[in-house]
């Protein structure tokens, strides 16, 4: 079976991640494209050939060549728009997070995913990142004991979003939380944020998330004006050892009380990366998914409900980022059903 895919979006992340990890997995055909300047137009017709139809936007691509699945890779601007229109059409759909750029856009964009009927994936691509992966089998396999926190570091030159309406921690969340949430195998009950100042808007370059497990501990920890271009680093500790891991260099470092010096363990990612480690292991996922392949526990963060779950806990942060304390985080039962 070809998969027949659609680009909504043709900029960076299109072009090194969704474009090389689709054209190595070898079961899809990019039949269509949109980009609305023509020099992103053009460049289409130079890079993906000149059979592919070229479109200024998302609905003229949905109502133009048949294809099983759209790929979304817009500005944040414009998520909740393209990302609509795509729920709207009933096709499968592989999207970014966040939903939407405006907390009050969000909650509404929940349950228009809850009530989708078609597949939905969102790019978490952490959370399939084969050291990644690894871990939490090490962790779920009891080797660590009962797991007391589990702490989660980036560092990065992007710089934030300037005047955004999401803090920085929310923004991260549906990528770094879904990576605590595997590792604890739990959603946290409450959320606190220690935020930096100093930027116009709520994102800013330096601040930490605090989550509750049930009196486990999760922290996610942002440097995002770092002298370094990209490092993130997970450490898992419990009753019985400790775990590192690295995601660029796919190192695993293990201890335990039985074996007190640290083991290390390289799981590489496929190379060249896409972008990112994982994202090749992540399209082939969705991809498997597209077509008709057994069902994948591995999918079941990145689907409506864990990805509406997400998000709410990044309202939760939103929440305690107003107010300086914490945050209970909604539970899913609290959206309306209807259609949004």
């Amino acid at each position: 079976m070809t998969i027949r895919v659609g680009l909504v979006g043709y900029g960076g992340w299109a072009r090194v991640a969704l474009a090389p990890a689709l054209q190595r997995d070898g079961r899809a055909r990019i039949v269509s494209a949109a980009a609305p300047s023509a020099a992103t137009q053009q460049r289409i017709g130079v890079e993906l050939g000149a059979d592919v139809a070229i479109f200024s936007g998302t609905h003229d691509l949905l109502a133009g060549p048949p294809i099983d699945a759209a790929f979304i890779a817009v500005p944040e601007a414009v998520h909740e728009e393209a990302t609509r229109a795509a729920l709207d059409a009933g096709v499968a759909i592989f999207y970014e997070p966040p939903l939407a750029n405006e907390r009050q856009r969000i909650r509404p964009m929940l349950t228009r995913l809850l009530n989708a009927p078609q597949i939905t994936h969102a790019d978490l691509e952490i959370g399939f990142i084969p050291v990644f992966v690894e871990a939490v089998k090490r962790v779920r396999s009891g080797i660590l004991g009962q797991i007391r926190t589990a702490h989660i570091r980036l560092q990065s030159n992007w710089g934030s979003v300037p005047a955004s309406d999401i803090c920085t921690i929310n923004h991260l969340i549906p990528w770094y939380v879904d990576a605590l949430n595997r590792i604890f195998d739990a959603t946290p009950r409450r959320a606190l944020v220690l935020d930096g100042d100093g930027l116009p808007g709520r994102a800013q370059r330096h601040s930490q998330g605090h989550f509750d497990y049930d009196g486990a501990w999760g922290a996610f920890q942002v440097n995002l004006g770092s002298v370094v271009d990209l490092e993130s680093t997970i450490e898992v500790n419990g009753d019985d050892g400790d775990l590192l891991v690295d995601i660029f260099t796919g190192e695993l470092r293990l201890r335990t009380r039985q074996e007190s010096d640290w083991s290390l363990e390289r799981v590489p990612a496929l190379e060249p990366r896409a972008g990112w480690p994982g994202m090749h292991e992540n399209v082939s996922a969705f991809l498997d998914a597209v077509a008709g392949g057994p069902p994948d526990s591995a999918l079941e963060p990145t689907a409506a409900r864990a990805v509406a779950q997400l998000h709410l806990i990044g309202l939760a942060a939103e929440a305690s980022k107003d107010t300086g304390a914490w945050a209970e985080v909604e539970d899913l039962s609290t959206l309306k059903a209807e259609r949004a």
